[in-house]
């Protein structure tokens, strides 16, 4: 059984510092607004399991649940990952 992940872009609201930082405050992900009530870490990494290039990883706190979501500089976009059911995996979790 092999796990997929997939990359899910993201529409952000952010507040940029006076140096030049910023921290996300919002996520929209299909059409619905997520408040990020805190911001835990914030760190350059770039997970293994989808194309990136040179992220900076985000952990945050919404809704009560910590996620992680990535920041890519150089295409300027936000993506989260979400691992993906193959039909193969459907299949073989209906019959046990």
């Amino acid at each position: 059984m092999e796990t997929k992940y997939q990359r899910i872009p993201l529409a952000v609201d952010a507040l940029f510092m006076t140096d030049g930082s910023f921290k996300p405050k919002k996520i929209y992900y299909r059409d619905i607004a997520y408040e990020i009530t805190k911001v835990m870490q914030i760190r350059k990494y770039c997970p293994r399991v989808v194309r990136c290039i040179a992220p900076v990883e985000y952990t945050v706190v919404v809704d009560s649940q910590e996620k992680k979501i990535y920041y890519e500089q150089d295409t300027n976009t936000w993506f989260s990952i979400k691992e993906v059911i193959t039909e193969n995996e459907r299949k073989s979790d209906t019959t046990q």
